[in-house]
């Protein structure tokens, strides 16, 4: 499967849940049938998805994306596994449905799901039994309607930002476009006069460089989220330079791909040394970012770089924008409030 394409989908079909979508994390398993997700994960079956069509596609996956945003994972809560999966699913499905997807043939489509709860959903099938619930599988019925409060209303269905999504959509407007490449002299293969010969020739720059801060209180999943956001409003072929620092810097990964993502070294658990994070930028890329949360003395020298703080820190940075995540203890780990300056 096209990990580029699926999401190219799901944003065309939902496109006010953009920045989510790039931030989404997909891995591919044999171990499921279809699609899965652990709460965070999106787990795909390659073969299955890749059999299907487009559309059937693009359902399998949106439907993931509502059971993380739902939480379902979260909220089984000692239930039968088997039965609250396909009354999450059923829900699930009376959205999607009510949203202009096609339903893959054998997917169920039960009666009443669009005015019920997973957990209401579950009751109802619980009481009824598997036998009678079965019944209305597979039946597109024409009074799946809104109903205020339930989960397939209007607000319901709409992506909740996962925490950096609304600082890295704020990031967006602060990027520069990037040349892609850049011009210098270099050694040739050819001596004239006794003297190598040098040509000027075109070399590849980087979009952005973005240093993480890996002595700050923030899991290395939510480091990831963000690689993954500010990669996603870059072109798709575009190559950006992360590198960690705390004390010491340890050196840029280029990130080209959802793997490369993956598969970053996140180092590093000491103190913090801004001095350290700026000096590390090679000044090659337009763009520069530093991820932080904030807790140490600001550096010495200006820097153009653009600040994300994660956490309640307010930070004074000589040159340089800053966007400040502030999370809130009312809310979930990833609902959070934004500013910039």
């Amino acid at each position: 499967m096209d990990l580029q394409e699926a999401r190219s989908d799901l944003e065309s079909r939902f496109p006010q849940w953009a920045d989510r979508i790039r931030m989404l994390r997909f891995q591919e398993s044999g171990a499921v049938r279809q699609a899965d997700n652990d709460g965070g994960v999106i787990f795909y079956n390659d073969r299955f998805l890749s059999a299907c069509t487009r559309e059937s596609r693009c359902f399998y996956l949106a439907r993931q994306l509502l059971h993380i945003q739902l939480a379902h994972h979260a909220r089984r809560a000692g239930r039968d596994r088997a039965l609250w999966r396909r009354s999450c699913d059923a829900v699930a499905n009376a959205m999607l449905w009510e949203e202009g997807f096609q339903i893959p043939e054998g997917e169920d489509l039960l009666r009443g799901a669009a005015d019920q709860s997973a957990e209401g959903m579950y009751e109802v099938l619980l009481t009824q039994g598997e036998e009678e619930g079965a019944d209305e599988a597979g039946v597109v019925l024409p009074d799946l309607t809104q109903q205020a409060g339930s989960e397939s209303g209007e607000q319901e269905i709409a992506i909740d930002d996962p925490g950096l999504a609304a600082a890295v959509a704020g990031l967006a407007e602060m990027l520069e476009p990037s040349l892609q490449i850049d011009f210098d002299w270099f050694p040739g293969s050819t001596i004239r006069d006794g003297m190598l010969r040098y040509d000027f020739r075109a070399y590849p720059v980087a979009h952005a460089e973005i240093l993480l801060d890996t002595s700050a209180s923030v899991d290395a999943e939510l480091l990831r989220y963000f690689v993954r956001g500010v990669k996603g409003l870059l072109k798709q072929d575009a190559v950006i330079r992360v590198g960690c620092f705390d004390t010491r810097f340890y050196g840029f990964q280029d990130v080209a791909t959802e793997d490369d993502i993956d598969r970053l070294e996140l180092r590093g658990t000491g103190g913090t040394d801004f001095n350290v994070a700026v000096k590390a930028f090679t000044g090659d890329a337009e763009n520069q970012i530093i991820f932080t949360d904030g807790y140490a003395e600001m550096p010495e020298e200006s820097c153009s770089a653009v600040w994300v703080v994660y956490g309640n820190t307010t930070i004074h940075p000589k040159g340089g924008r800053v966007i400040y995540v502030r999370p809130s203890e009312e809310k979930e780990k990833h609902e959070v409030d934004f500013l910039i300056t």
